[in-house]
């Protein structure tokens, strides 16, 4: 009887109550049954109690049932999971129109513990959790099957696709159908591709075929580990080596077949692959229809061969007269499908979203015999109407208030759409700091009716405001502990606290700023900062200096220009020298004290798309201050500072698809800092310029703070020269920077900085310049940005190595 369904074991029933004489002849096939129940019998009942199992049936002796009785009955007891057959028997009860009722039983084990044994490169709670198998219940073949195909699964995402899994029972010593369920793993050898041999290529070399595959040999480096995975060697040859032929024009390519060759005692494999390379094909023509936005001229633009690398990215380069002509060019059908693509991101940015492109390919048989295949093409655009912007929505901002978002929204209502100007939003957002990022992307919801899009910035608040408190070091300081408290978003206006005391044997600074980027709600910004301050620098260890004061500064927008601001500013300080009585240099702390009144203006513009670690944009800025005059104080001099940096995006590593969140980016940065003083700055020597290090002065890594002078180098606290003779007043320092942004926080990059002291700014020249080049490192911690630096410097008296830590936002 087992195996039998629910409907045969009633149906068996019926046919025995028939046999007995319970039921008329005829009766078993209605579904009207009374029958009165004398007893009942459980047999086969070891785990399981009798009692239990008479829980889950429906009547009691004496009572009358039918055929759904005895089905309820048994969809109750299978449903338990505790048998693996069950049949429900009937006996001649004390008289006519009775039965006895015997119910036997064929109970699971019950499962005490789990073991997987073997089992080492996949998460063995694919057992428990995945599949379902658990301990302390009855026995699932099903959810072992299910556990041993995940596990099978997963050691062959990690390479291992060979190994031997099997299952066993062993009964539990005293206890009664209970046993333990072990699940032996033998994994064998990892899977790692030693060689991959290509044959019937004979336009495209193997190691162009192998570079564009994910499935690669094991090299030297330890990131060419040749792992072998299904699944990307599926991509590889379904798309990747199809891709590969595309884009140089041979367009009826196919792999024809793949082979894996394994050692079974090495683990070490062998792929082969045969490929019809078929033959290669030309574009005809190429004609443009629909197109009344842009010109023929412009749209081709989009489909000539890219050439001159990085330095196209930067303005140099291009494509010359004789390229223009696109006729008779190798058909490369993947750059043809991102042409297409950035065509229609050309509409989008001009407020085309609706704008429809098709790229039509005819293909055409050799015109001659030995002649190749063309390919005619057609690109067809529906331009549409341009949408306009119809509401902009902010959501999620619970404390920030809604114009501080706004302030960085490029886009306004009644504008046209610009996808450029969407995403320049979007970072301006992300970079104000005050939200959890990344930022969901602005969902734009367009109506093709009225030909207008409504677009919702969606945010999430994080804690903003930070209790500092730590160490630092610092060429200029040595080592200091600090504490402060910095809050960025003050009362959800942006406004910006900041209060910091440094201390150490070297400084002791008291500082309290406080920054309105919006004074009166209009968009000049002001900043008032107090300060006391004690300096005892490490690099000039002849004496200290103490200031005293505050300053006051305003920024003004200019008219049409959104990125661009001018600045000006007050500042006033009293500033005293101590000079140490065992020191014969007095050059710099033998001064008498002064008053400095200070007038600073200064005008800045950038488009950098993040403050600390950007990987797009620009900044330039340019700041005079002005000292003594007919503003008072003891000093009589003008500082002019000038600086400015580019940066361009050269790569990223992921971020695909839409749910693969934020890319590792690549990214080329130069900078150019120049400094010039004119006038007396005697009396204040410290406002002059002086060089090396990464803490203090003028940036140049590779060399010891202080090192680089007007009178060429010396080392830090050389006695061959005074502490005065180390300043100048003009400076020039150049630096590239070749930089991986690995998210908002890490920074990795390799540099080349130059630059140069001098006395006088006409002595400036750029072809004298102290070089050195490196390696760094830079976070972004609760307790500020710091960085480390291990450049060599190459024109030091003995060149060598420098290792340098740095803290604050002057990366």
């Amino acid at each position: 009887m087992a195996g039998r369904t629910g409907w045969g074991r009633s149906l068996a029933w019926l046919l025995g109550l028939t046999a007995f004489g319970i039921l008329p002849r005829g009766a078993a096939g209605q579904q009207a049954l009374d029958v009165v129940v004398d007893s009942i019998v459980v047999e086969g009942a070891q785990r399981v109690a009798v009692e239990a199992v008479l829980e889950f049936v429906p009547f009691e002796v004496g009572d009358t049932i039918d055929v759904g009785d005895i089905q309820e009955m048994e969809r109750s007891l299978w449903q338990t999971g505790q048998f693996s057959d069950l049949r429900v028997l009937a006996e001649d009860g004390a008289s006519p129109g009775r039965g006895i009722i015997r119910i036997v039983l064929s109970e699971l084990p019950s499962v005490r513990q789990v073991r997987i044994q073997g089992l080492e490169n996949a998460d063995s709670d694919l057992v428990t959790d995945s599949a379902g198998v658990r301990q302390a219940a009855p026995y699932n073949a099903q959810a072992v099957i299910l556990a041993k195909a995940l596990l099978r699964e997963a050691l062959a995402n990690e390479g291992i696709p060979f190994a031997s899994i099997e299952d066993r029972l062993e009964p539990v010593e005293g206890l009664v159908n209970v046993v333990d369920l072990i699940i032996d793993v033998t994994e064998g050898n990892r899977v790692t591709v030693a060689d991959v041999v290509v044959r019937g290529n004979d336009a495209v070399s193997t190691e162009d075929i192998v570079a564009a595959m994910g499935t690669r040999p094991e090299g030297f480096w330890w990131f060419r580990m040749g792992e072998f995975d299904e699944v990307s060697f599926e991509l590889d040859r379904v798309e990747r080596i199809p891709r590969l032929y595309d884009s140089r024009g041979f367009l009826d390519a196919r792999v024809l077949s793949d082979t894996l060759v394994i050692d079974p005692e090495t683990g070490k494999a062998r792929i082969e692959i045969d490929i019809e390379e078929g033959p290669q094909y030309r574009v005809a023509s190429l004609n443009i229809e629909g197109n009344r936005q842009f010109d023929d001229e412009r749209l081709e633009q989009f489909f000539l061969p890219r050439e001159g690398g990085l330095l196209r990215s930067l303005g140099f380069g291009g494509t010359s007269s004789e390229e223009l002509e696109a006729r008779g060019r190798v058909y490369d059908q993947v750059a043809y499908e991102e042409a297409e693509d950035a065509i229609g991101q050309l509409y989008s940015n001009e407020g085309y979203i609706y704008a429809q492109t098709q790229l039509i390919e005819t293909r055409r048989p050799p015109a001659e015999e030995g002649a190749d295949p063309t390919v005619a093409l057609t690109f067809q655009i529906s331009e549409g109407q341009p949408a306009y912007i119809g509401q902009i929505h902010i959501k999620g901002n619970d404390y920030t208030y809604e114009r501080v978002i706004r302030d960085q929204i490029a886009l306004l209502p009644g504008d046209v759409f610009s996808q450029d100007r969407l995403i320049q939003s979007y970072q301006g957002i992300s970079s104000l700091g005050f939200f959890e990022t990344p930022l969901p992307f602005p969902n734009v919801d367009p109506d093709p009716e009225t030909g207008e899009v409504d677009i919702t910035f969606e945010v999430v608040e994080r804690q903003t405001g930070a209790i500092n408190f730590g160490t630092s070091v610092g060429g200029g300081i040595g080592l200091a502990g600090f504490i402060g408290y910095d809050q960025p978003n003050l009362f959800g206006q942006a406004k910006e606290g900041h209060l910091r005391w440094d201390f150490g044997r070297y400084v002791n600074n008291f500082t309290l700023t406080y920054t309105d980027p919006q004074l009166f709600q209009t968009r000049t910004t002001g900043t008032v900062s107090l300060f006391n301050a004690r300096d005892r620098f490490f690099s000039f260890q002849s004496g200290q200096r103490r200031r005293v004061g505050g300053s006051l500064r305003f920024g003004f927008p200019i008219p049409g220009a959104r990125r661009t601001r001018l600045f000006a500013g007050y500042s006033i300080a009293r500033t005293t020298y101590d000079l140490r009585s065992s020191t014969d240099d007095s050059s710099l702390f033998g001064l008498p004290p002064g008053t400095q009144s200070q007038f600073q203006v200064g005008i800045t513009r950038s488009t950098l798309n993040h403050p600390i670690f950007p990987f797009s944009g620009s900044r330039q800025s340019w700041n005079v201050e002005l000292n003594g005059g007919l503003l008072g104080g003891d000093g009589d001099f003008t500082r002019h500072l000038v600086e400015g940096s580019w940066w361009v995006p050269v790569g990223q590593v992921g971020g695909d698809g839409p749910d693969a969140g934020r890319p590792i980016i690549f990214a080329l940065g130069t900078s150019v800092k120049a400094g010039a003083i004119f006038g007396d700055p005697s009396n204040f020597p410290f406002d002059r310029f002086w060089m090396g290090g990464v803490q203090f002065g003028q940036q140049l890594r590779g060399y010891d703070e202080t090192s680089v002078t007007p009178f060429g180098f010396f080392p830090e606290r050389s006695g061959a020269i005074t502490d005065i003779d180390r300043l100048g007043d003009s400076f020039l320092t150049v630096t590239a920077e070749l930089a991986m942004r690995l998210n908002d926080n890490i920074s990795l990059s390799a540099f080349m900085d130059a630059g140069n002291v001098w006395n006088d700014p006409l002595d400036i020249d750029p072809t004298r310049l102290y070089r050195g080049a490196g390696l760094g490192v830079q976070l972004v911690t609760p307790f500020g940005p710091i960085g480390l630096d291990y450049a060599y410097g190459f024109d030091k008296t003995n060149p060598g190595w420098q290792l340098h830590f740095r803290m604050g936002p002057g990366f």
